[in-house]
């Protein structure tokens, strides 16, 4: 706009105006030059004032209200203002005879317009601008009127306007488009941009916002998981999966009563809706459930059937709640709907005591958390006997106690799944390798005894990319020999990302670490750890070792993994030996390496060291 009027309507329409004052004689005494000068000035000041500030005033409906600004102000009154003030100044120095002075005021003119575009809306910047160039040219032609100035004197305040006019409009086309270009950011983290709804961001906001409501009414919030989606994008495309997940987004917001729709991850939706009733969330639950669950997709590679799973809350009024704990509430509902029959669907009111409960149960995890980072925990070690021991040497496990505030002991019943939970499993494990090491390299004489030091490596820890390089670091500090350090893989955790666990593994066995299978039969991979790791122990879970000589299931189970162990030339380890009777059931099944209360209760280092070792006998009854 400024470019077509300075450059092409404005010098047209002032040659056109020069030829005609030429050609009737008008204006004689001036050159064509002053001539077409002064009308090229008018005109274009006039275009590049008057046509936005009519723009901005008759169009202002068909705007796009400009984010984060007021729309109700007609013009910038500060500004207009201190336009005033930098004009009755120049007046006053003109009058005792300051004319540079009073001329070099007008220059304060730029900073005015400039802060007026960066702050204002297109059309309170477009009106002001008319309202303050007025006064602003009205005494300069005073002031050239009164000195009787040169002509080249009685332009530079119409130069001075123009050029301020344009480095405004400039300025205000700058800020308003990053005004919207930061408008669209924030937009864009609260929305999902594949479905249109709110993202999970956006709905703890909008939660949120309708929470702090001083009068709001009871919301019931219901998450929907389309359980096997993953399999149906693997079948059918993303195309078709997104169009799945795009036709869901609708439905969501179509339901009565519908406040708020979230899509939260792939396959995972949440809707938030006005509800009186338990019955309410319900009634819209089921019809959710029914519209979505079962839907037939079919391929050329197959066909899946959707399966879906429904939880549902009713937030009271009342109740005292964040956005975090709806969602975490909700995440408990939905897990629940998940481990029923069908209908997987399940929806309760969400009560203050559940509310405290989770609380409560948070600020353990808190606890844990805070302990773990503060290093506050002890070593405890538990015996082991091992047949290939050397006489006077020692094989045990090293175990775990954190420690509360106070300095007691916190149990590991009491802290593991809550340590697990708080995702400082990795951080725990490097606690415990780092003491260990420490503790024996400063007591030569205990490492000299440890025949084997086993120690646990949680499933996060093992999907660690970077967990390798600090074993060796430590290692090599500290100077412990590998071959007496064995690394315990739980089988009763997940392991995220089996391909680091295996290079782990691999680089461990090659520094001549031990590698031992912990919890083996509980159930996460089983048999298909004995093929991907080149394990040296096999720890059998003390589940099927209890009950060993009363229940004739465990000891089947426990004859049918030692004989799967001596295939692999793999050392079986019997866990949570009590009793004699196991004992000696398990020297007759063969398994020679033994754990439990009944051989050495876990106790701390210096006490396992001064106790002598300990070697396995049967009974002579």
């Amino acid at each position: 706009f400024v470019g077509v009027v300075v450059l092409l309507a404005a010098p047209i329409d002032a040659a056109l105006a020069t030829a005609g004052l030429q050609l009737n004689g008008l204006v004689a005494s001036a050159h064509p030059a002053h001539q077409f000068m002064v009308w090229w000035l008018i005109d274009a000041l006039g275009m590049l004032l008057i046509a936005p500030a009519l723009l901005a005033w008759v169009g202002e409906s068909l705007a796009e209200p400009e984010p984060g600004l007021s729309q109700r102000a007609l013009i910038d009154a500060p500004a207009f203002f201190l336009t005033l003030l930098v004009v009755a100044t120049s007046l006053m120095v003109s009058l005792f005879g300051h004319q540079t002075y009073a001329y070099a005021l007008a220059f304060l003119y730029f900073p005015i317009v400039a802060w007026t575009a960066l702050r204002m809306s297109e059309r309170a910047t477009a009106l002001s601008l008319v309202v303050t160039t007025i006064p602003l040219l009205v005494a300069r032609a005073h002031q050239v009127g009164q000195a009787h100035d040169d002509y080249f004197r009685a332009l530079e305040a119409s130069v001075l306007v123009f050029s301020a006019v344009i480095v405004a409009l400039m300025l205000q086309a700058i800020a308003t488009d990053r005004r919207f270009a930061l408008a669209r950011v924030a937009q864009q983290a609260r929305q999902d941009m594949s479905t249109g709804l709110l993202n999970d961001r956006g709905l703890i906001a909008e939660i949120g916002e309708r929470l702090a409501l001083p009068t709001r009414p009871d919301y019931g919030l219901i998450g929907i998981h389309l359980s096997n989606f993953d399999t149906l994008n693997d079948l059918c495309g993303p195309i078709q999966a997104l169009q799945l997940e795009q036709n869901a987004s609708t439905m969501l917001m179509q339901q009565p009563g519908a406040k708020a729709a979230a899509r939260l991850s792939a396959g995972r939706f949440a809707l938030m809706i006005e509800a009186q009733s338990v019955a309410e969330v319900r009634a819209v639950a089921r019809e959710l459930y029914s519209q979505l669950n079962g839907q037939l997709f079919k391929t050329e590679h197959g066909s899946v059937r959707l399966q879906l799973c429904v939880g549902g809350l009713l937030v009271d009024r009342h109740a005292l709640i964040n956005s975090e704990d709806c969602l975490m509430s909700l995440s408990d509902a939905m897990a629940i709907a998940a481990s029923v029959r069908d209908p997987q669907l399940f929806v309760e009111p969400l009560s203050q005591t559940m509310i405290d409960a989770r609380r409560a149960h948070q600020g353990k995890i808190e606890h844990i958390r805070e302990a773990i980072r503060e290093k506050r925990f002890e070593l405890h070690a538990q015996p082991i006997i091992d047949p290939e021991a050397p006489a006077g040497m020692l094989s045990y496990e090293v175990l775990i106690r954190l420690l509360d505030r106070d300095g007691g002991l916190i149990r590991p019943p009491e802290f593991l799944s809550l340590a697990v939970q708080a995702q400082m499993t990795p951080t725990m494990d490097r606690g415990v390798i780092r003491e260990i090491f420490s503790w024996l390299a400063a007591r030569p004489e205990a490492l000299a005894r440890t025949w084997k030091c086993s120690i646990n490596l949680s499933g996060l820890t093992m999907s660690d990319g970077t967990i390798a390089g600090f074993i060796r670091e430590q290692r090599a500090l500290y100077a412990i020999p590998p071959e007496k350090i064995v690394f315990e893989i739980t089988e009763s955790e997940a392991i995220r990302n089996p391909a680091a666990a295996s290079r782990l593994v691999d680089g461990l066995k090659a520094e001549g670490f031990g590698i031992a299978l912990d919890d083996f039969g509980t159930g996460l991979a089983t048999f298909e750890y004995l093929k991907r790791f080149p394990l040296d122990y096999l720890k059998i879970d003390g589940s099927f070792i209890r009950n060993l000589v009363s229940n004739p299931i465990d000891e089947e189970i426990v004859l049918s993994t030692v004989r799967v162990a001596r295939r692999l030339n793999i050392r079986t380890v019997a866990e949570h030996v009590h009793n004699q009777d196991t004992l000696d059931r398990l020297a007759d099944i063969g398994v020679d390496h033994i754990q439990g209360d009944w051989i050495g209760k876990a106790a701390p280092l210096d006490q396992l060291f001064a106790a002598p070792a300990l070697r396995a006998t049967r009974s002579t009854a």
